[in-house]
């Protein structure tokens, strides 16, 4: 293997320069980086655009048969990474040999969860990263075997080539440990190019080394010019660098060499830094195998599953669909158009501990509409904040870092746990914030707004009645005894019969119930019809429940209808007008 020296060495061969001042050391911890030897004010490296390895050195290598292939693959970068997987095989005539024996291999990059021990992988369990990881795996699997599957027969392959097809057809009835055992040993030899390790370690390199390829089309030595805008480039020496989120750099072309530059002064003994941009703990994890603790510019994911057919209505509706450029922050840009299809999956939108977006709101409200609701209303607004808080709370539930210990020596025990209570704190954060918006629209709409314990102060017959009926006098009681949805369908048929208890009265007490909710009941009443199994369902709750009250409080439910069908109708009703909130899953009734 290589030196450090020799990379250098060759990449002042080739042309490539660095500031005075700036030198490259391995030190224990850090591995390969730059330091200021003194003192300096700004600090620059160049290297030759032809120093690259890039998508035409790999069109180059496997020849013209080979030119269609890049917009064949599920990912236009894939020719080039079993490129670099090749050249690794061929190290010792490749032209950019000192350059691929500087790369790390497996075991110094099993900080990275691809290579994770299934016991490391399971302390995942609840995140993110826990449940998608090995998703991740299979979309490289079948990124590798469609790349692989259609290069030309004129491309020589390894021996061994048709003893990596058979782990394709096997790999989906893998366990974790025989994937992991396949990874990192026996499937993972250097000759062995054609191989899903060879692959997975040269899309791993991709994922910590490489910058966007439309970075060089100012370049005149890069000729593929029609995959400038999503390919990646691999710039030996300058990928050298660590990453801190504050370094002030620039990266540009001139006169055909990629240039470095960066304006942070650093004193004798600091580190030369580049700035891999805003990247999250689960990038940063999964790319460089390091998180960083209360990391500004961590998230969590959230994907929703939504009926495809739903889509094209929300978008009317006002709904901005999340765009992959959206939530990627990738070197590698996109200008791929999404379709509804695209959604298939889920949509995903990402939280942080400062922003819950708007579009993910709006979707958990548009998610709770009824057949009533043809615009956003209250009703679905209150409801999905809900929903989402719960979702959040939900998911939240599932982490726990605590048995992980704060000052463990195990590197990768470290990561997960900064990550995971880092997690934690981004979707706290997020549920206090969805509880703040709640809050101002309950006391900014709280004249609309109808609650079991309004009913009860103003009630007092009805309020009489469940004492009698059920036994209950309190809300704690009717809590703890889960009769808050069996005393709304009473109140709601009592409403429907509002004028039952007005005529004749000597007064008009039973004015305050609420005229809308009993030509809401009407409507949905019209609109009823009622299935057999509705009828059988609904017929035991009526003589349990109904008869009995219709004898021991006669005044109240023994006038109008109280049925069979006004169950099966106030239960619709029930659904339609009204959302539950909090941890006793209060139901509270809105005006339309």
């Amino acid at each position: 293997m290589a030196t450090l020296a020799n990379l250098i060495d060759w990449a002042s061969k080739k042309g490539s320069t660095v500031s005075e001042g700036i030198e490259f050391k391995n030190v224990d911890n850090e591995g390969n980086a730059a330091y200021a030897s003194k003192d300096v004010n700004a600090a620059e490296i160049k290297i030759p655009v032809s120093m690259a390895l890039k998508l035409s050195d790999a069109l180059e290598a496997f020849g013209k048969e080979a030119r269609d292939i890049p917009l064949k693959t599920r990912n236009i970068n894939a020719l080039t990474k079993l490129y670099l997987a090749y050249e690794r095989s061929h190290v010792e005539t490749s032209p950019f040999s000192a350059y691929i024996s500087s790369l790390p291999q497996f075991p110094e990059m099993k900080a990275s969860p691809y290579l994770w021990s299934p016991e490391e992988t399971a302390k995942l369990k609840g995140s993110n990263l826990g449940s998608s990881l090995r998703g991740n795996i299979a979309n490289i699997v079948e990124e590798w075997w469609l790349v692989i599957s259609i290069l030309p027969e004129s491309i020589e392959k390894p021996s061994n080539h048709f003893v990596n097809m058979k782990f394709y057809y096997e790999q989906k009835f893998h366990t974790e440990e025989e994937l992991h055992k396949y990874i990192v040993g026996e499937g993972a030899a250097f000759d062995n190019w054609t191989s899903f390790p060879s692959y997975l370690w040269a899309s791993m390199i991709f994922k910590l080394r490489s910058f966007p390829g439309y970075l060089l089309k100012d370049s005149k030595t890069d000729p593929v010019n029609y995959q400038q805008e999503d390919s990646a480039v691999l710039l030996p020496v300058i990928d050298l660098l660590n990453h801190s989120p504050s370094a002030q750099v620039v990266w540009a072309v001139q006169n055909d060499q990629f240039v470095f530059s960066s304006s942070t002064p650093l004193k004798a003994g600091d580190q030369l830094f580049n700035n891999y941009g805003q990247k999250g703990n689960e990038e940063l994890l999964l790319a460089y195998g390091f998180c960083i603790d209360n990391n500004e510019a961590d998230s969590v994911a959230l994907k929703v599953k939504v009926p495809v057919e739903l889509l094209p209505e929300m978008e009317k509706n006002g709904l901005k669909l999340p765009k992959i450029s959206d939530y990627t922050t990738s070197v590698v840009k996109s200008e791929k158009k999404e379709s509804y299809d695209d959604y298939k999956d889920g949509l995903l939108f990402f939280i942080t501990k400062q922003h819950v977006p708007d579009n993910l709101v709006l979707l958990f409200q548009f998610l709770v509409k009824s057949k009533w609701e043809t615009s956003l209303t209250l009703r679905m607004r209150l409801s999905g904040l809900n929903h989402l808080r719960q979702a959040v709370e939900s998911k939240a539930a599932l982490l726990d870092y605590s048995k992980l210990p704060a000052d463990s020596s195990n590197t990768n025990t470290a990561n997960t746990r900064i990550y995971l209570k880092l997690q934690k704190k981004i979707m706290d954060s997020a549920v206090k914030h969805i509880k703040r918006m709640e809050k101002s629209l309950l006391d900014e709409q709280k004249n609309k707004l109808l609650t079991l314990k309004s009913v009860y102060k103003r009630d007092t017959k009805f309020l009489r009645s469940l004492l009698i009926t059920m036994g209950v006098l309190t809300w704690e009681e009717i809590v703890e005894k889960q009769l808050m949805d069996q005393i709304w369908l009473l109140y709601l048929i009592r409403c429907y019969n509002r004028d039952e208890y007005i005529k004749g009265a000597q007064d008009e007490e039973e004015n305050y119930l609420p005229e809308w909710i009993k030509k809401a009941f009407i409507k949905m009443d019209a609109e009823t019809s009622m299935e057999p199994a509705e009828v059988v369902q609904f017929r035991q709750l009526y003589e349990n429940m109904i008869i009995p009250m219709n004898e021991a409080v006669p005044e109240i439910y023994n006038k109008g209808k109280w049925t069979v069908r006004e169950l099966i109708v106030s239960t619709k009703l029930l659904d339609t007008i009204g959302f539950v909130r909090g941890k006793d899953q209060e139901c509270i009734l809105v005006e339309q």
